[in-house]
């Protein structure tokens, strides 16, 4: 169910993953912190989405939790044993700073966990989350140059 605040921001792309072209629609939580829903599709016939859905029908794909330290987040869960899907992590060649990998729909209920990249919707786009570890140097660059010239003044 989707509340009043998340019509504000819809943010729609596309993209190749995993072979297969998909088309989606996130509609983002006004509050970084919070909850966002995506809805996903193939953009073309014949592919492995297809064939699922043709043997399950519709049904929830899988959560994603996304993480401001990746590299570390998928260490951690290979280390406490978590059945982690890929050997190694996945992503869309048009983002190469957006990560993803998974937790065996085993352990959720008939449900994948999707582990990513924490990301910054801005309009219709995804950018890398200044605040990840990746983006230490960034954040730092970003803070000094607010911090020295305040809004509104040059």
């Amino acid at each position: 169910m989707l509340s009043p605040q998340h019509t504000l921001q819809l943010t729609r792309g596309e993209g190749t993953a995993d072979d297969v072209h998909m088309i989606w629609a996130t509609f983002q939580n006004p509050d970084p912190y919070g909850i966002s829903i995506q809805l996903w599709a193939p953009g073309s016939e014949g592919t492995w989405v297809h064939r699922m859905l043709e043997k399950r029908g519709e049904f929830v794909h899988h959560i994603a939790f996304l993480s401001d330290d990746f590299g570390h987040t998928v260490q951690q869960c290979r280390e406490a044993g978590l059945p982690i899907l890929l050997d190694e992590n996945s992503g869309p060649p048009n983002m190469p700073w957006l990560k993803w990998n998974f937790i065996g729909e085993d352990k959720a209920h008939g449900v994948l966990i999707e582990l990513a990249t924490r990301y910054q919707a801005v309009g219709d786009r995804w950018y890398p989350h200044p605040g990840n570890a990746e983006n230490t140097g960034l954040h730092g660059e970003l803070q000094k140059r607010w911090d020295e010239e305040p809004y509104g003044e040059d």
